[in-house]
C-alpha cells in the first residue's frame, strides 16, 4: 500500500516536471523563434529575394529545423526512457499510454516522437497567421518579408531544438554521474532549468 502510495506521488512529480518544463519550452522556443524571424525580416538581408527565392529559403529553413527537431526528438526519447519526464507533455502521454498498453520501448519511442513532432507542428500555426495576416493587413510587410520570416523562425527554432538537445544530454551524463540516492532530485533540476 504504502509502494503503491509512494509509486503514485513519484508519478504525478514526474508529470508536475513535465509540465513546467514544458511551459518553459514552448515559452523560450516560441520567443526565440520570433525573434530570429523578426531580426532577419527587419534587418532586410533577405529583401531583395524574388518569390521563388524567398520560398526556397523557406523550404531550406524547414529542412534545417526538421534536422534540429531530430535531434531534440531523440534526446527527449532519451530524457523519458532514463527518468520518465519530458519537455513535451504531448510526447510524455503517448509515451506514457504506449508503455502501458505494450512492453515494447520502440514503440514507447515512436509514440514519444510522434506526440512531440505532432505538438511542434500544431505550434507552426500562429506564425503562418501572423506573418501572412501582417502581410494583408499592412502595406509595409509583403509576402515576401512573410516569407523570411518565417524562414528565420525556423532557423531559430532549429537552434533551440539543438541547443534543448544539448542540454538535455548534458544532464542524462550528470545524472548517470551522480550516487543513486541524489538522481532524480537533479534530474528533475536540470530538465525544470533546462526548458
Amino acid at each position: 500500500m504504502a509502494s503503491a502510495a509512494a509509486a503514485r506521488r513519484q508519478g504525478l512529480r514526474r508529470w508536475a516536471v513535465s509540465l513546467a518544463a514544458t511551459a518553459v519550452s514552448a515559452y523560450a522556443l516560441d520567443a526565440g523563434a520570433t525573434v530570429a524571424g523578426v531580426c532577419l525580416a527587419a534587418s532586410g538581408l533577405l529583401g531583395g529575394l524574388s518569390p521563388r527565392w524567398a520560398v526556397a529559403f523557406l523550404v531550406a529553413s524547414y529542412a534545417v529545423w526538421g534536422i534540429g527537431l531530430r535531434a531534440g526528438i531523440r534526446a527527449n526519447g532519451a530524457l523519458l526512457a532514463a527518468t520518465g519526464t519530458s519537455t513535451n507533455v504531448l510526447s510524455k502521454a503517448a509515451y506514457d499510454l504506449t508503455r502501458r498498453r505494450t512492453t515494447s520501448l520502440r514503440a514507447a519511442r515512436l509514440a514519444a516522437a510522434a506526440g512531440y513532432a505532432g505538438m511542434e507542428l500544431v505550434k507552426e500555426v500562429p506564425y503562418y497567421g501572423g506573418a501572412f495576416g501582417a502581410a494583408l493587413i499592412s502595406d509595409s510587410v509583403t509576402s515576401n518579408n512573410a516569407l523570411v520570416f518565417l524562414g528565420g523562425a525556423n532557423l531559430g527554432a532549429a537552434a533551440y531544438e539543438f541547443g534543448l538537445a544539448r542540454l538535455t544530454g548534458l544532464v542524462l551524463r550528470r545524472r548517470r554521474a551522480l550516487p543513486p540516492g541524489r538522481r532524480e532530485g537533479e534530474v528533475r533540476a536540470g530538465c525544470v532549468r533546462g526548458g
